[in-house]
């Protein structure tokens, strides 16, 4: 790509809706379509597409855009989205975490790229980080998608941090059966925050969770920091790993060595249920993936690496 370019000359960004399964309640997303022959045009058929979605409480404002700008750059189809109930898509009430409703949106998603004219329907390619990573690893089983390959960053696999019991431990759960009820009576939920220090209430809040998350946001209106308490309850229930064994594509995992959100132990775990799966495994803890941090660069060169491979291997 020649440097002295502008974006503009390189690809565009559309900002479209996508209908979601609840009526009358859309997806914000961006479509990023290249405008220079690049890797990803090797298909009279289209782009090949990657279509990606942000972690746990957080948007595609909290820094997904330099991925997406990354890839496109490449000659890939780049589509990027908010759940339902996240960021600018709609959906009531606001910053309620069902992991049903996310899978089932990147679901729509997926639907959505493959009826585009510009996409190619048969290389298609699902990004998720964190939380997310969980998301696209459990999708990359379902054969009915007909994923070409799955770019998963410092996943949620089932395993999170040991919750330990505390003071502060009961009152987070106090306050998720609370919204539990108040939701079932149609109240308004009870939130906490979605990041906090240690010791504090919140869903996340491991050392450097608080600072991490809203470090991703680079304006932190772009960030509320709150989530319905009883979100934290999806979490137990929600192992991507149990499905690891019937993983259909191929999947690539940046791990990071040192991470307390998602241990790199249930990487290990999935690598030993499916060959094919591949790991690739950073020095750093969960947030130094991110764009602005240490390992970014190095995460992102796997991901082009891996997404290369398999789209001039189709």
């Amino acid at each position: 790509m020649d440097s002295s370019k502008s974006a503009s000359d390189v690809f565009e960004r559309t900002h479209i809706k996508i209908p979601s399964r609840t009526l009358e309640w859309s997806l914000d997303a961006w479509k990023y379509l290249p405008r220079t022959p690049g890797a990803g045009k090797s298909s009279p058929n289209g782009f090949p597409v990657i279509v990606m979605a942000h972690g746990l409480s957080a948007n595609k404002l909290m820094g997904l855009e330099p991925y997406a700008k990354t890839f496109v750059s490449l000659g890939y189809a780049v589509v990027v989205f908010d759940y339902r109930r996240w960021g600018a898509s709609a959906g009531i009430p606001r910053h309620v975490v069902y992991v049903s409703e996310q899978l089932d949106d990147y679901r729509t998603v997926v639907k959505f790229c493959r009826q585009q004219p510009e996409i190619d329907p048969n290389k298609v390619v699902i990004w998720g980080t964190s939380f997310s990573g969980g998301h696209v690893i459990t999708l990359s089983s379902e054969r009915e998608l007909n994923l070409l390959g799955v770019v998963s960053q410092c996943p949620f696999l089932g395993l999170g941090p040991p919750m330990e019991l505390s003071w502060t431990t009961v009152k987070i759960l106090w306050k998720g059966i609370k919204d539990v009820l108040r939701q079932a009576l149609g109240l308004y939920p009870t939130y906490i925050p979605a990041a906090a220090h240690p010791g504090e209430v919140g869903l996340l809040n491991t050392p450097g969770s608080k600072q991490g998350l809203a470090g991703l946001a680079s304006d932190q209106k772009d960030f509320p920091n709150e989530v319905s308490a009883s979100s934290l309850f999806e979490l137990p229930f929600y192992n991507p790993n149990a499905s690891g064994a019937r993983i259909t594509c191929p999947v690539l995992a940046v791990v990071a060595k040192y991470d307390n959100l998602c241990p790199m132990k249930a990487a290990f775990e999935l690598k030993a249920l499916s060959p094919n799966v591949e790991l690739n495994i950073l020095p750093c803890g969960h947030f130094e993936l991110y764009p602005g941090r240490q390992m970014y660069d190095r995460s992102l060169e796997a991901m082009k690496t891996f997404v290369q491979k398999i789209v001039q291997s189709s």
